[in-house]
This record gives structure tokens, sequence and C-alpha cells, in this order.
């Protein structure tokens, strides 16, 4: 997945973040569900530093990912 189209998930008015303590020791991580602006479902894993948001990793969602999500 592109970069860009990972970071228009940010942009989607029905996006749900998580924190994500399992996945990091020595930093503060999110999970974040949205649909990018070509409808893909996809999770990014992030966190912030020095004021910016690192993504770390995206991927499409599973199905009972899509329906966390579409449940809100």
């Amino acid at each position: 997945m592109e970069f860009q189209e990972a970071v228009s998930v940010f942009g989607d008015p029905l996006v749900i973040t998580f924190d994500d303590p399992d996945h990091s020791t020595y930093e503060d991580r999110s999970l974040t569900f949205g649909t990018t602006r070509t409808r893909k479902m996809i999770i990014v894993s992030h966190t912030e530093r020095n004021g910016s948001t690192r993504i770390i990793s995206a991927r499409l969602m599973q199905k009972h990912e899509r329906n966390i999500y579409e449940e809100g």
C-alpha cells in the first residue's frame, strides 16, 4: 500500500482510533480503522513523534475488523 493512500485514512470522518499498548514497550502506539480516499478499508498503526504522526504500518482490514469499523 502506498504511503499517500495510508495517510488519507486520517481524513475519514468515521475513523476510529484505539490505543495499542500491546505492540510497543517504549512508545505510545495507536491503531486507526478507516476508509482511504480510494475506498479501501484499512488499519494504520502509528505513533506521535516530535509533533508529527509517524506511520508504522498499514494493511487491509480483515472481515472481523471491518465489522468493528462498521459498527462504530
